[in-house]
């Protein structure tokens, strides 16, 4: 009994390890890619969740979803303005709320990010088969839906 306890620990453990792990090197790898194109990570998740939103979202809904501070999501927002990727529109209902628009600008560069970020996703996925990736993409799913139940029921 004691055996097979700690075989498991050492199994979640090796599996909390190896998911962090492949996290960062896919992070690393997006980083590298956008980079090289001069746009970082932040500006790529903001656009992209702006274009995949059904509605325009406000910064602080954009920061949420992102998991990056509002401080920092100002700053990106401020930013993406300047260049002309995004602007901010007031809400009907709350003249204080800034919901975040993509602009023309700002949806050829997410159309041509989204291409180089699905090139880096084939590349990472090209040794795994369709039938692991959609088991390992279940359970992902899984994790994080019971994660967020249990912390949901917490509050």
């Amino acid at each position: 009994m004691i055996d097979e306890s700690r075989l498991a620990f050492d199994l979640e453990e090796r599996f909390e390890n190896a998911l962090r792990k492949t996290a960062t090197a896919w992070r690393q790898a997006v980083d590298h890619r956008l980079r090289r194109l001069g746009v970082s990570r932040v500006y790529w998740m903001t656009i992209a969740a702006a274009m995949q939103a059904r509605s325009p979202l406000s910064q602080s809904t954009l920061a949420n979803a992102l998991a990056i501070s509002p401080t920092s999501m100002v700053q990106t927002i401020d930013c993406m303005v300047k260049d002309g990727l995004v602007k901010r529109e007031s809400s009907a209902s709350d003249r204080r709320l800034k919901r975040i628009v993509v602009t023309d600008a700002g949806a050829h560069l997410y159309s041509h990010l989204k291409d180089e970020v699905a090139d880096i996703r084939r590349q990472m996925l090209a040794m795994v088969e369709l039938e692991e990736l959609g088991h390992l993409t279940e359970l992902l799913e899984k994790l994080r839906i019971r994660w967020q139940d249990s912390r949901a029921s917490c509050h």
